[in-house]
């Protein structure tokens, strides 16, 4: 042992010196230069060999070898520090030179320990001290309360008891634990019990290395052994509380805890809530995907044999429970459709869908995985997870390593062309689709909802008994679990004539206003598809679930301030001669196929682009006019509608 190691440090040292000069010159080959650090590093290494290599030779004096075993020892800690701090960093162990480093000073600091050790009961033997030796244990049991006693040398308590069996094997059962959450098909309340069972052995395991090696460092100077090591050792120890305190305090307490409300069925996350419509072709899924919600989808499956459709929005919730309901939900080969939020775990249950569609201003989104408590490595390992389900899912590298770079804390959404390009949508939906209208529990919570809305408030003012008369509607055609598309056409019909009525005899610059935002809307429209925008010319369209949000919130806004305007002086209208004289200043602006569809619309019912291209070009053109005739021709148009 002793001279295979100073052969090993002898050579070792030539090598060092050898590429530093190669280094120092430019002469290293480049493939080797990816793999070491510079020169001036490399030299600090020899250094470190040099020490033991000169202490293990025969004629090294007593104090030198001292000295050396110390620096070893000091060494041999440090390594152990950097080789930890490397292991729980996932993103250095892909770092070829910090790999090479840490394996040339790991492998020859345990080494030199080892064999300078070993040269120092050489020379207590030859000197006539030898060591207490306890006796050899017959049982695990024996062995562990040795240990616990402090009867086992300082050297075997620190390093195999400590290191390898208090630290060491503890990690490497946890991280087993976060694996096991990755690939077992167990409930999550069973796992969650089990991880807190391992963290209850993780901690006695380190209470049990830790008070081993206290009390035998104790006894070390008894034992023949050095006080500076036994101090040493103790220093070490006091580090480590620390940093397991600390540790305790930000992974493993905020884990237990989380833990602790998943066994016990108390998830700070609810559950999934479930209703589906009348006839059973969508089921719709709102809210978060706590503990349980795997159990809930299940059964709303086995009511509904005759599902098509689920109908999503969620934040996110447990991976777990989000990725048994996307293997149940592939299974039945079920399409999945959204039209608010999709994030986080939810994205596990859209991409199941065989046909996944949403609306284009719906949210999905995308970030690494987490969890109270969580540490990179953790972190490292589910994200590995979450990278093969996406991968699995068909989705290209590139979205998928740009999903792994957003934080836990953050989320990205894409648009939706990156969506598209993905193939996380394959269909872009219109809206109407999914769920039933009104989640509300009362007719009186219908009216309360409707009468804290300023614009049914202004409905109200213009027709006295409207609030009633829609909360009523509404509420029955729930009763009767009309669809939601069925309740938004009754309650448009019930205001259709109020809003007309309106519009009529709104003032010009709520005209001109009207103008520029059905131009933009059907810009929006018209990138969406030629039958959205076809849509709606015709006013059939759900501007609500297609419409970028700004010119939702203008349209509302609009809505509310032409309800509360007053009436208008004066009208036009189509027969008159002063809108003659305008139409005509307006047919020159626009082309022979334009003029010929937007006099007869309904003619082109089967091509919606032209449609599109000719009301788009109506009203830009209008925009442009003087201010009489536009508003003239506004004017008349409304009076028309």
């Amino acid at each position: 042992m002793i001279k295979f190691t100073r052969i090993a440090n002898l050579t070792l040292m030539i090598l060092l010196v050898l590429i530093s000069l190669l280094e120092a010159m430019g002469k290293l080959p480049q493939r080797l230069a990816a793999l070491f650090v510079s020169w001036p590093g490399l030299l600090v290494l020899v250094v470190i060999s040099l020490i033991p290599w000169y202490a293990l030779q025969d004629t090294a004096k007593p104090r030198y070898l001292r000295f050396a075993r110390g620096f070893a020892a000091i060494n041999l800690m440090l390594a152990i520090i950097f080789c930890t701090r490397i292991i729980m960093s996932p993103e250095l162990l892909k770092n070829q030179k910090i790999m090479t480093g840490m394996l040339l000073i790991a492998l020859p600091a345990l080494l030199n320990f080892l064999a300078l050790n070993q040269k120092q009961k050489q020379l207590q033997l030859a000197a006539g001290v030898l060591p207490q030796q306890p006796a050899r244990l017959a049982t695990w049991g024996a062995y562990m309360m040795a240990h616990w006693r402090g009867q086992l040398p300082l050297a075997q308590s620190f390093w195999v008891n400590g290191l390898g069996i208090g630290h060491l094997l503890a990690a490497l059962m946890v991280t087993g634990l976060s694996r096991l959450l990755e690939v077992t098909d167990a409930s999550l309340r069973m796992l969650s019990a089990i991880s807190i069972v391992g963290f209850v052995i993780f901690g006695m395991l380190w209470l049990w290395a830790v008070t081993g090696i206290i009390r035998s460092a104790g006894k070390h100077a008894a034992r023949g052994g050095s006080g500076w090591v036994a101090g040493l050792t103790m220093l070490m120890v006091f580090f480590s509380v620390l940093a397991m305190l600390f540790s305790a305090q930000s992974y493993y307490l905020p884990q237990i805890k989380e833990y602790a409300l998943l066994a016990t069925g108390h998830d700070s996350m609810k559950a999934v809530e479930i209703s589906s419509q009348p006839n059973g072709h969508v089921l719709n899924l709102r809210g978060t995907l706590g503990e349980g919600s795997m159990a809930r989808f299940a059964a709303a499956l086995e009511k509904t044999p005759q599902l098509k459709t689920i109908s999503l929005n969620s934040p996110g919730g447990r991976l777990r429970e989000a990725k048994q309901m996307a293997a149940l939900l592939k299974s039945r080969q079920l399409n999945t459709y959204v039209e608010g939020e999709c994030s986080s775990a939810c994205t596990y249950v859209f991409l199941a869908g065989k046909d996944r569609a949403a609306t284009p201003n719906a949210h999905i989104g995308f970030h690494q995985p987490s969890f109270p408590g969580i540490g990179s490595t953790e972190l490292a390992i589910a994200a590995s997870g979450m990278e093969k389900y996406y991968r699995a899912a068909n989705l290209p590298e590139d979205f998928i390593r740009r999903v792994l770079q957003i934080q836990p804390e953050g989320m990205w959404y894409p648009n939706r062309e990156e969506l598209l390009k993905a193939n996380v949508v394959n269909r872009v939906s219109l809206g109407n689709e999914g769920h039933t209208m009104f989640d509300l529990e009362s007719r009186e919570e219908v009216f309360a909802s409707l009468n804290n809305s300023g614009i049914w408030r202004h409905y109200e003012k213009r027709s006295p008994g409207k609030i009633d008369e829609v909360a009523d509607l509404i509420w029955n055609m729930k009763l009767q679990d009309k669809s939601r598309p069925e309740i938004q056409d009754a309650v448009k019909m019930a205001t259709k004539e109020v809003y007309l009525r309106a519009q009529k005899t709104a003032p010009d610059d709520l005209l001109d206003e009207h103008a520029q935002l059905l131009t933009e809307m059907l810009e929006a429209a018209r990138q969406i598809s030629p039958q959205a925008c076809g849509q709606l010319i015709k006013g059939t369209l759900n501007t609500h679930r297609t419409m970028p949000e700004e010119l939702v919130k203008r349209d509302t806004a609009l809505m509310e301030k032409i309800l509360a305007s007053s009436p208008r002086s004066v009208s036009h209208y189509m027969g008159s001669k002063a809108f003659a004289r305008s139409a005509s200043k307006l047919q020159e602006r626009l082309s022979p196929l334009q003029r010929q569809v937007t006099a007869n619309l309904a003619a082109y019912d089967d091509q919606p682009m032209f449609q599109c291209d000719a009301i788009l070009s109506m009203y830009r053109n209008i925009l442009r006019m003087q201010d009489t005739d536009r508003h003239i021709i506004l004017s008349a148009l409304m009076q028309a509608k």
